[in-house]
């Protein structure tokens, strides 16, 4: 019987630090989608929006598909 309830209790504390743990996935980049169909159409989506269309530029963190501004300098 004192075989398994180690087992168990290291399990369980596994199970516990592992839903402690952060998540460390990041969110989707942004891009520009260019429509082959159409050269004049173009999107900002992070997955292609249906068949048809081509990654552009990027990739953007924002979107806007714009570049992240600058950090601000401290004020002092």
């Amino acid at each position: 019987m004192a075989a398994w309830s180690w087992r168990l209790g290291l399990c369980l504390g596994w199970a516990l630090l592992g839903a402690l743990l952060p998540a460390q996935a990041a969110p989707a980049p942004w891009y520009w989608w260019h429509s082959r169909l159409d050269n004049d159409q173009r999107v900002c989506a992070q997955f292609m929006p249906r068949q048809g269309w081509e990654r552009g530029a990027g990739p953007f963190d924002n979107p806007h598909c714009q570049p992240s501004p600058l950090p601000h300098a401290p004020r002092r």
